[in-house]
């Protein structure tokens, strides 16, 4: 119902919690931006092999890209997230640069991922039909399952350009001591 000389909206008063709605979608509409980005992002850079040029983006252009570390100190704060890498490749097939973009829910995922990722990305050896190119990968560090003393990490690649790094997460040390009785 209107009345005259008021808002057509609904009105809110501060205890009434309509405020505190508003402010939980601001956070969401955040988030779903983000990651409608990331999707449309990840869409182009994940093409089938079938569908590039040259046969050599991605990981098709490592011969022995090692799996990175998933660092236990990410472990034990339970840490995970998405480090997207544009690797730039000089002439001789050398890493040149790493680009590195980190998503993640903790603030400190970009500090704790990407030191990983950046030393297998240069610890790798490059195919050399790939020098002077750029190659684009994620690496997608995933926690699953409760939490353990003793994780056990894995990985996988899926095709063209995305490793897996996933692990249980770890308990701290002071977490994992049973406690005596008196």
């Amino acid at each position: 119902m209107r009345y005259p000389g008021r808002c057509a909206g609904p009105a809110s008063t501060a205890g009434d919690g309509a405020g505190d709605d508003n402010m939980r979608r601001v956070p969401f509409i955040a988030v779903a931006a983000l990651l409608s980005s990331l999707q449309a992002r990840a869409q182009q850079t994940a093409q089938p092999a079938s569908q590039t040029t040259s046969g050599t983006e991605g990981l098709a252009c490592f011969e022995n890209l090692g799996t990175p570390e998933y660092p236990k100190n990410a472990l034990q704060a339970h840490v995970d997230g998405s480090v997207w890498t544009r690797t730039h490749l000089n002439s001789q097939g050398a890493v040149d640069k790493v680009d590195s973009q980190v998503v993640s829910a903790w603030s400190e995922g970009p500090k704790l991922l990407t030191p990983p990722v950046e030393k297998a990305i240069r610890a790798a050896k490059i195919k050399p039909e790939c020098a002077g190119k750029t190659v684009s990968l994620v690496f997608r560090y995933q926690l699953r399952g409760e939490a353990t003393t003793e994780p056990k990490v894995t990985s996988r690649n899926e095709a063209p350009n995305i490793m897996y790094i996933e692990s249980q997460p770890a308990t701290t040390a002071d977490a994992a001591k049973v406690p005596t009785k008196p």
